[in-house]
């Protein structure tokens, strides 16, 4: 069925079921309604990174075990998602020493991409602790954070604060430990890292808002741009 075919079907149901007597619901069965949407829509954002792996316009390199997409929310000028096929992990906390060549051949194709595609930009490459999309997926960003994706708060403290998890760190505590239970933040450590102030990963500036902290962040981005174009 078209897209089309399916809305024209549903306004039509809509109709009816609004001109039936049956159709009277109370607050309690329109609250349950709501919910369950809100459930369904969660749910399909959760899972959206399995869908994006398929979208040949958005894979920037695929092999055999992993796949490199671009951010379709790119918090920063570039930021790419390394995926693993094979291994159906949802975050970083359930990895142990048998991921570690996993990791470690992540870790080299975002180097590599890095230093391909982007050899004059500075990267962060690690995982949130506790991220918002299910399957495991390795962050490669630039650290201009010049987005306009980038809008709350949470966004900005998911990469700059102890949430963001640096890869070389992490496969070194499990080559230590065999997991990562020490480690790994507990749930009231992340909600606080997403609430700390605004500090920039730059310089000593601290905001008071999202809109001053990317204003303030756009100079920097200035600045590196114009010190570039000196060098060449």
């Amino acid at each position: 069925m078209s897209a089309n075919a399916f809305k024209r079907l549903m306004e039509a149901s809509k109709k009816i079921g609004e001109n039936s007597p049956s159709s009277k619901r109370t607050k309690n069965n329109v609250a349950k309604e709501g919910s369950s949407k809100d459930t369904t829509k969660k749910h399909y954002w959760k899972s959206g990174l399995i869908q994006a792996i398929t979208d040949v316009e958005n894979i920037v390199e695929s092999s055999n075990t992993l796949v490199i997409i671009k951010d379709k929310y790119p918090k920063a000028k570039f930021h790419y998602l390394v995926i693993p096929k094979v291994v159906q992990l949802n975050s970083a906390r359930e990895l142990t020493r048998s991921h570690i060549n996993l990791l470690k051949e992540m870790q080299e194709k975002a180097e590599v991409l890095v230093k391909n595609y982007h050899p004059k930009t500075k990267f962060k490459i690690g995982f949130h602790a506790k991220p918002s999309m299910d399957h495991l997926h390795l962050h490669v960003v630039s650290t201009d954070f010049v987005s306009t994706f980038l809008k709350t708060k949470k966004h900005w403290n998911s990469f700059n604060t102890e949430h963001f998890l640096d890869l070389p760190e992490l496969i070194s505590k499990l080559e230590e430990k065999g997991n990562l239970d020490c480690y790994y933040p507990t749930d009231k450590d992340i909600e606080l890292y997403l609430k700390k102030a605004l500090k920039c990963n730059q310089c000593s500036f601290e905001a008071k808002t999202m809109p001053s902290l990317k204003e303030h962040l756009n100079t920097h981005a200035q600045s590196s741009s114009k010190m570039y174009v000196e060098e060449k």
